[in-house]
């Protein structure tokens, strides 16, 4: 059912139940004026009683003879009736006795405690209040017939307009969602608004800008998987065609060639498949209790002889022996490893990289952490470059060779699987002076190293 129709039968509903409620008010109110009317003159409608039981008392108890009788007292009474046994044996006025039953007063009439009949009455105050409600019934139902008749076509104009303004934002909105399911990214719904249909809105909109930023970060990485793989298959393909064009075997030199560039598709295919897979969440870890310290130690032990052939020291300093922290190891010294090797692959012959481990407090997790902080003295990245180091494929030294440098997923690959251990990386930067990456990690409970 649409809106609209919605208003409508809601309006005509309300309009029914009005005039149903002025019924029954009016009703309602017949009758309390009716009793008031008695309490306002109370001693008339006892004198009038007292009379009518003085005539049974003064006739040997019997009504005999009593529709005849004129009442000193009934004066004042637009309407009376008395019944006894059913029977009306006395009436003044020109209501039907099954009236004065229904809307009349009633007064009991007893002789020596003993029911002697009933009066039915009627003061002028009180007629007055039944002809009115007499009136109104009269004319309720052609004043319901025209009411709503009325209501009707005023309420059709006043509905239209509302259903019209109330479904616009709905139209937009239904339009918007129409406008992403055909991949529109510019799609505007009305967001300015400050009600139910603004948050709507804003979530939409928020919604479709993940979905293109989602789309464009998909496209942007088919295009660079797709650059990063033409280079190596080019030079295999170069080479094998020349092999065979010249009808000559390969040399040891050029099946070493080949042989690096086939581990470089298939490193980078590696890297692609974990750096999706972390995305996604679809890594299930299986975390251990860990010395942190000691793994540091191992990574510095296995990436010496390339600091060696650059002569730049490498050293570590731990503010403890043992820094126990719930880890996956794999996934952390693959993550310390891309980021030491980038820090010793951008620090000049001579540098120095150093790597500090210790134990802190964090305040936004209110406990404590382990910070690995892997710092060195190299050409440092630009300011310009620092918001986007993580993203794929991204270099900050565009001047760096392809084949020389990697797949371009390491720090993405590195910053992914901290993250998934509850963790975070910072960067500090300075062009020239050098760069300092700090790792950050909750440190294992002791239920955990219990369990473990």
């Amino acid at each position: 059912m649409k809106i609209r129709t919605k208003l409508m039968l809601s309006m005509s509903i309300l309009i029914v139940f009005i005039l149903f409620s002025l019924l029954a008010v009016t009703h309602i109110q017949f009758f309390i004026v009716r009793d008031l009317a008695y309490y306002k003159d109370k001693v008339a409608f006892k004198l009038l009683q007292e009379e009518f039981e003085q005539y049974y008392a003064d006739h040997n108890d019997s009504w005999e003879g009593v529709h005849d009788e004129q009442f000193e007292h009934s004066r004042g009474f637009a309407e009376i009736a008395m019944v006894v046994g059913g029977k009306t044996l006395y009436q003044q006025g020109r209501l039907d006795i099954e009236i004065m039953q229904a809307d009349g007063f009633h007064i009991s009439l007893h002789e020596h405690d003993q029911k002697i009949g009933r009066l039915f009455v009627m003061n002028d105050s009180q007629y007055k209040t039944y002809e009115f409600k007499n009136m109104w019934y009269n004319i309720l139902p052609n004043t319901l017939l025209v009411s709503l008749l009325l209501t009707a076509v005023a309420a059709l104009g006043i509905i239209f307009l509302l259903s019209w303004r109330m479904t616009r934002p709905i139209r937009k909105i239904v339009a918007g969602i129409h406008g992403i399911r055909q991949g529109d990214a510019n799609v505007i719904f009305p967001v300015r608004r400050k009600d139910e249909f603004g948050a709507i809105s804003r979530a939409l909109q928020e919604m479709n800008q993940s979905l293109a930023s989602a789309e464009q970060s998909r496209k942007q990485l088919l295009s660079d998987v797709a650059h990063e793989l033409k280079t190596p298959l080019m030079v295999i393909q170069g080479e094998m065609e020349l092999a065979q064009e010249r009808d000559v075997p390969l040399t040891p030199e050029k099946l070493s060639s080949l042989l690096d560039e086939v581990l470089r598709l298939s490193r980078l295919v590696h890297d692609v498949l974990d750096l999706s897979k972390l995305e996604a969440g679809g890594t299930e870890l299986r975390p251990t209790a860990e010395n942190i310290v000691e793994m540091v130690s191992v990574l510095i032990e296995k990436t010496q002889f390339l600091a060696e052939d650059k002569h730049i020291g490498l050293s570590m300093h731990a503010s403890e022996d043992v820094i126990e922290v719930s880890v996956e190891k794999s996934r952390i010294l693959h993550a310390l490893y891309n980021i030491l090797i980038n820090a010793i692959h951008y620090t000049n012959e001579g540098g120095q990289v150093q790597l500090h481990v210790e134990r802190m407090y964090s305040p936004d997790l209110q406990d404590e952490v382990v910070r690995i902080v892997i710092e060195d003295n190299g050409v440092g990245i630009p300011q310009e470059d620092l918001p986007h180091i993580f993203n794929r494929f991204y270099r900050a030294d565009h001047s760096r060779s392809r084949p020389n440098g990697g797949t371009g997923l390491g720090l993405a690959i590195a910053q992914q699987n901290i993250v998934v251990h509850k963790g975070w990386i910072e960067v500090r930067s300075e062009a020239v002076k050098g760069t300092a990456f700090s790792v950050f990690l909750p440190i294992a409970k002791e239920r955990v190293r219990e369990n473990l």
